[in-house]
């Protein structure tokens, strides 16, 4: 990523990688985000808007899909029984609260496919569905750009002011966790 983001790639790199932890399956794109947001103040913004609109354009794919293509998509589903009752909760809430209940969805850890694949069964209108997303993906990642924007330096001199074998052990733990969240991702 820093080398990307040395030449020039780190935005693209960031909408792909968001659009696909929104499309196809969940990972921890907050890392990469921290990782250009951590370069310096005139980063943090520009990367949260490039994370936001690469995770609302993935969202809008799986919802268009689901749209199309409900019944396919459906069994295939609900042929899961781990995702068989989250897509039922999920619709059910969206049925009750439309827009309203995508737009929480997008500021809670529930994965982004399902709200987007129910939004699409339940018949949601796309132009709430579309801004719900999107207004929820940007108050999401514009808050952890204002906390990277007025704390990010001084825990960068904090982190810095560690022990040289500290920090080394902490990066590696972080880079497993980091693993381990990608791993089961690509599980479930």
């Amino acid at each position: 990523m820093g080398r990307a983001a040395r030449r020039g790639w780190a935005l693209p790199a960031l909408f792909f990688g968001s659009f696909l932890e929104s499309a196809i399956f969940p990972w921890p794109i907050e890392f990469p985000l921290l990782a250009e947001m951590l370069r310096g103040r005139k980063h943090v913004f520009p990367a949260a808007l490039a994370t936001a609109l690469g995770s609302a354009a993935g969202a809008m794919a799986v919802f268009i899909v689901a749209g199309i293509a409900a019944g396919l998509v459906e069994s295939w589903v609900t042929a899961r029984p781990e995702f068989a009752s989250d897509l039922d909760e999920v619709r059910t809430r969206l049925e009750l609260r439309g827009g309203l209940a995508v737009f929480v969805a997008m500021l809670t850890p529930v994965p982004v496919q399902l709200t987007s694949l129910a939004a699409g069964f339940a018949g949601l209108s796309a132009p709430v569905f579309a801004l719900a997303v999107l207004c929820g993906r940007c108050l999401r990642f514009a808050a952890m750009a204002v906390l990277v924007f007025f704390y990010g330096e001084r825990l960068m001199e904090w982190w810095r002011a560690r022990p040289a074998p500290w920090r080394h052990l902490a990066t590696g733990f972080f880079v497993a966790l980091f693993l381990v969240a990608l791993a089961a991702s690509l599980w479930l």
